[in-house]
């Protein structure tokens, strides 16, 4: 199945009127020569799916040229791969990538490399979820385990003890769409403020949650306009205890931004996509080494192989312009500001402030209705911080010297954190994640640990997003900030910098996408012009119900499948659907449609208890 993109949101009539005339004069011109070269800039997981996409396709003229541009010297990847330190060679990356149950595109590009997922791939982990009041739950891996008819069976068959809380539970949870039901249930810590009144305001999401369809444009357009602070607080009520402990923390490591500036649509969709499509939507498993190293490089030897795609480094480009040769238009583009390079059409496959920065200085780009609006978009900054601990090893490859460390994160090798954990300063509207590499990358395993001719270390990771105050200051200082963000998340002693063997920071400023309010209409089909496409995590916000590397994915083929098209020859990338809805959830999203085409509202549903506090105020008025 071929799922196409949708239009933008929002366009220009003049831009449109007058890029319509420029795409129809490439059109006349183009089909009389097939293209033969075509160019992708951007070396990530867009530019390699639209690469492998394209290279298998089918031309009378022969295989078509492809040419990967990537800004990045750090070889395949980018800065999505990684590198190893200078100091020690060990791994280090841009942030660890998880790789959700749902990324079953993702899945499939992995293995059409010749890849076995259960040999690069972790098996799927559970999650410590911690807020400002400490740890929250652990979030257990679902989708190996659970049966969601028998389990609501076995619910609904019990009788109801009005004067247990956990009972009253249960009854509300046979009626919930699974996995809000195991959400009501869940076994929370000790020391959480969350009670039965916290748990129960989470019901006031099924209006929003049913009314807002994933790949629905009007929906979009709908929820883009406002943040997703007022979403819960306002429209869906939840209680501001659920909202601190809960819905703040994953808001500031999913979309990786607090909810005042963060669209509605995209924490909906983000949340359906990673949490609630279906039970076990929130397993995430994790590559067992460098992306470069397990992934992308035997990716870019596949490619190269076929003879048709060539793969560059540290080749930025700087310029984008339109020029007539014989047979056509084609397009000429500007590499590190000293060479150029003339191409049948053009793949963008880098983020969105790339592409702002590509279109004020490329008047082509500029003249797209498409681009309109991105001179908008901003990105995310984040941080990440590999730490190599000094030990004392055994022979039998075992190690001491951070047990506290290692006692902490037993439960689980990740710990996923909200904002201003410990007080600490540059951390108020910054989440992060923890990582236990020992149980995640098999080169820090004890069994690799006792085979290795490195000094024995104890590695973890520490990834912070919305990291821009972290950002600014100097290693030393970032280093301080992660040991102490480190005790006071682990709820552990602080760590003396001096047990470093080695360390790593990264900053990647602005490089994540960021989906502010009005974002969505921003967001351009892959399709911008007759010989210009372009696809990335950010691309057909209202498309494919899909995110963060899925997305990438997902629109690079569809980019690809796009150019064939124009072109009229064969690509056969098919895109795998989004999970459907369950039985349950489609129930409520019948009903949703019902009262909105009855009521003809554009107004958002409420929760009950808030509709209740609007009328006793109107009356008290």
């Amino acid at each position: 199945m071929l799922l196409l993109p949708t239009e933008s949101l929002h366009t220009s009539t003049s831009r449109r009127s007058a890029a319509s005339r420029l795409c129809s004069r490439r059109k006349e011109t183009m089909f009389d020569k097939k293209p033969k070269r075509v160019c992708i800039i951007g070396g990530g997981w867009a530019g390699f799916s639209a690469a492998d996409a394209l290279s298998q396709c089918k031309n009378d003229g022969g295989p078509l040229q492809i040419d990967i541009l990537d800004a990045s010297a750090r070889g395949p990847g980018g800065l999505a791969g990684g590198w190893r330190t200078k100091t020690t060679n060990r791994p280090v990356e841009a942030g660890l990538h998880g790789f959700w149950r749902g990324y079953t595109n993702t899945f499939a590009a992995i293995e059409r490399i010749g890849l076995d997922l259960d040999e690069i791939l972790t098996p799927y982990t559970p999650s410590v979820l911690v807020s400002q009041s400490g740890r929250i739950a652990v979030a257990p891996v679902l989708g190996d385990v659970c049966n969601e008819e028998t389990d609501q069976q076995n619910l609904a068959s019990k009788p109801v003890d009005w004067s247990t809380p956990r009972s009253v539970l249960e009854s509300v949870a046979t009626i919930l769409p699974p996995p809000l039901d195991l959400a009501l249930l869940a076994e929370f810590e000790g020391q959480s403020p969350l009670d039965l009144v916290d748990r129960m305001s989470a019901l006031g999401l099924l209006g929003v949650w049913s009314d807002f369809e994933q790949e629905d444009p009007e929906s979009w357009k709908r929820y883009d306009n406002i943040s997703a602070d007022s979403l819960f607080r306002a429209v869906a009520g939840v209680s501001p205890n659920l909202f601190e402990e809960l819905v703040s923390p994953l808001l500031h490591v999913l979309p990786m931004t607090p909810a005042y500036d963060c669209s509605a649509a995209a924490a909906l969709s983000c949340f359906h996509v990673f949490a609630l499509q279906a039970r076990g939507a929130f397993d995430v498993r994790w590559c067992r080494g460098a992306i470069a190293e397990q992934i992308f490089d035997p990716w870019a030897r596949k490619l190269e192989s076929g003879g048709n795609v060539k793969i560059r480094g540290g080749a930025k480009v700087t310029f984008i312009e339109e020029v007539h040769a014989e047979g056509g238009c084609q397009l000429r583009v500007e590499i590190n500001e000293e060479e150029s390079a003339t191409y049948d059409a053009i793949i963008l496959a880098v983020g969105g402030t790339a592409v702002k920065k590509l279109v004020s200085c490329s008047p082509l780009l500029k003249s797209l209705p498409a681009s309109e609006n991105f001179n908008q978009f901003r990105g995310t900054t984040c941080v990440a911080v590999r730490l190599f601990f000094k030990v004392v090893p055994f022979d039998d490859g075992k190690v001491s010297g951070m047990s506290g460390l290692e006692e902490a994160m037993k439960d689980s090798p990740v710990f996923v954190c909200g904002p201003n954990i410990g007080n600490i300063p540059e951390l108020t509207e910054t989440g992060f994640c923890i990582y236990d590499l020992q149980k995640l990358h098999d080169e820090f395993s004890p069994d690799s640990r006792k085979k290795s001719s490195l000094e024995p270390c104890l590695s973890y990771e520490v990834d912070f997003f919305r990291a821009n105050e972290l950002a600014k200051i100097d290693d030393v200082r970032v280093i301080r900030v992660t040991l102490n963000a480190l005790a006071a998340a682990l709820n552990i002693s602080l760590i003396d910098a001096d047990s470093l063997l080695d360390v790593s920071v990264v900053r990647a400023v602005d490089a994540v996408s960021h989906f502010c309010i009005g974002s969505a209409s921003w967001s351009p089909p892959v399709k911008l012009c007759h010989n210009l496409y372009i696809c990335g995590d950010w691309i057909d916000r209202t498309g494919h119900a899909s995110w963060s590397t899925e997305k990438s994915v997902v629109t690079a083929r569809q980019a690809a499948v796009s150019l064939a098209n124009s072109f009229e020859f064969d690509c056969e990338a098919e895109v795998i659907p989004a999970t459907s809805d369950t039985p349950q959830l489609s129930m409520l999203r019948r009903f949703a449609k019902m009262i909105r085409r009855r009521s003809r509202s554009h107004d958002l549903p409420s929760s009950p208890w808030i509709l209740a506090k609007r009328l006793i105020g109107e009356k008290m008025l």
